[in-house]
């Protein structure tokens, strides 16, 4: 910060200065302030016939950035400005810490005239001064010096000795942040704000669906801000939060892995299939062509790439990138072939509406003869929180009205309060979700249902680049055989219905009781299957593209 002083001495004969303030810590600034320095300065300078035209303020070490910035600017002003012949500084261990500077401040005195002054000390050198008390200014030097050498060396100690603890010594990544525990001790706790969208980013790169690319316009969508300037979080960001081990519960420091005693937001497991599927989307391309089906597979003989390339100038064919050189080069196959030899897979998992609605029929059955189960749990946890919560009560007018606790009371009070508080936000959590979860696995479920039962009439009258967003939302990284047959890895639930058409139409002459018999066992094994999928990602990706899901 550089500030402009106009008036500091009123007398027209004073010479012309300037003032360079310098903090490098916060016990500094409370006990001797850029503030405290100023006052002090102002009235060396009137004291001494100064007038100070030119302040700047740093708070920040000697070796800082910031600092080195203002303190070459402070220099070559002077030295432009042949009229200002005076330096002030508060004490020498503001004015530096090291060799460098002082070569710096002896140019300026002996090459351009100038006189150094410390305000504090009352300590003036200058081209005159003599060469004894040169010399103690070179050992003043050196003992700051050496003394900022200490106070680094134990800071380290001190932040290695924090990271063997388990407790991470630096800024909180994202997602997480800064505070202090009740000892007053430096501790990393979870964002509450910001480490939903840190989860939903490991989530959908580790689908291998979404790119990089995509999850900057996602989670800018979705509310994450960068903290800097308020825009999107760009690529480099969030390369390195994938990239940091920190989010499932270890941290590097110097070189070394440590088991860190933070809450970490996702599993390894999570961790490590992000970061497998980011590699595999930053793999080098052949061809610059935005093919639409690359990427989507990989050869079953060696495991390279599937590729796009144009011939004859104006053809699309899909080839093995053929990296590894493990096998001769596959015939090509030509980009329509292979988009309808994923039609067939799409066309495997599609099903009839009458089947559909069959489904879902057989869904709200289970769910029918479950609401019996759900109210007698239900009624279970209210007497269990009723019952707490009275226990609770009493505990306190007992703890209240004991006279004389010794300390394994206080420690029995505290366990027992503990225990009941647990037990009420444990029940209070699980009314409230059986409270919602009912409708929403309902709505999942026909969501699911409904675009089933219309996949196969939406890929076909895609183009081929929304037909590879349809088969990214319904497979993962597939193989193409060496007879360029492709073999389907497919996302879950989708698995489930691979077969669920022949299953049906092999049972399509049963008796109406038979028909009930299949529709409830139908709906328990999709129900079961349905409650572990998570569609709300992968529907809002789908709904996020140009693709709108066509009825009846």
């Amino acid at each position: 910060m550089i500030n402009k002083i106009n008036n500091t001495n009123n007398n027209n004969n004073a010479e012309k200065a300037v003032l360079f303030l310098r903090v490098s810590s916060k016990g500094q600034e409370d006990n001797y302030s850029l503030d405290a320095q100023e006052k002090l300065a102002t009235k060396y300078a009137q004291e001494h016939n100064l007038k100070i035209i030119k302040i700047w303020k740093v708070a920040e070490s000697a070796w800082g950035k910031k600092e080195r910035k203002n303190f070459m600017e402070m220099l070559e002003y002077v030295k432009k400005h042949i009229d200002i012949k005076h330096i002030l500084f508060d004490i020498l261990d503001r004015m530096t810490r090291n060799d460098m500077d002082k070569i710096k401040i002896k140019d300026l005195i002996h090459f351009h005239d100038k006189t150094i002054h410390f305000t504090r000390t009352n300590k003036i050198y200058n081209k005159n001064t003599s060469p004894d008390d040169e010399f103690m200014l070179d050992i003043e030097t050196a003992v700051a010096k050496k003394m900022s050498n200490d106070i680094s060396r134990k800071t380290k100690m001190g932040l290695d000795e924090k990271a063997a603890e388990g407790y991470y010594p630096a800024n909180a990544p994202i997602g997480y942040k800064n505070a202090k525990d009740n000892e007053g001790k430096n501790i990393i706790i979870v964002d509450n704000e910001r480490a939903p969208f840190i989860k939903e980013l490991f989530e959908k790169i580790a689908t291998g669906s979404y790119s990089i690319e995509m999850m900057v316009s996602e989670l800018h969508r979705a509310g994450l801000r960068s903290k800097k300037d308020g825009g999107s979080v760009v690529k480099s960001s969030l390369y390195r939060i994938l990239q940091n081990p920190f989010y499932y519960g270890v941290f590097r420091w110097k070189g070394k892995i440590y088991k860190g005693k933070h809450i970490n937001l996702i599993s390894e497991e999570l961790w490590l299939k992000a970061n497998e599927a980011l590699k595999k989307s930053s793999r080098p391309h052949i061809s610059k062509h935005n093919f639409a089906f690359t990427n989507l597979l990989i050869c079953d003989t060696c495991g390279c790439t599937i590729l796009g390339e144009i011939q004859k100038g104006r053809y699309i064919y899909y080839r093995c990138s053929h990296t590894k050189n493990k096998h001769k080069i596959k015939e090509y196959i030509p980009e329509n072939d292979l988009a309808n030899k994923f039609g067939n897979i799409i066309k495997a998992i599609s099903i009839p509406k009458n089947v559909g609605d069959m489904i879902k029929e057989g869904i709200e059955l289970i769910a029918k003869n479950k609401d019996a189960i759900t109210e007698n749990r239900v009624s279970v946890l209210k007497k269990n929180l009723i019952k707490s919560k009275i226990d609770l009560k009493k505990l306190y007018e007992s703890e209240f009205n004991d006279l004389n606790i010794t300390e394994t009371k206080k420690q029995f009070y505290k366990d027992k309060e503990n225990e009941l508080l647990s037990n009420i936000t444990a029940s209070e959590e699980e009314l409230n979700k059986i409270g919602n979860s009912k409708d929403v696995v309902l709505n999942k479920n026909e969501e699911i249902i409904e675009l089933l039962t219309n996949l196969n009439k939406l890929y076909e009258i895609c183009d081929n680049y929304e037909k590879a967003k349809i088969i990214k939302f319904i497979l993962e990284l597939s193989k193409l055989s060496k007879n360029n047959e492709i073999i389907p890895t497919y996302r879950k639930p989708f698995n489930y219905f691979c077969n669920i058409n022949s299953a049906i139409n092999n049972n399509s002459n049963d008796n109406n009781n038979k028909f009930v018999e299949k529709r409830n066992d139908i709906g328990v094994k999709t129900d079961v299957v349905l409650n572990h999928f998570s569609i709300d990602n992968s529907m809002t990706f789908f709904k996020s593209s140009n693709i709108c899901l066509t009825g009846e």
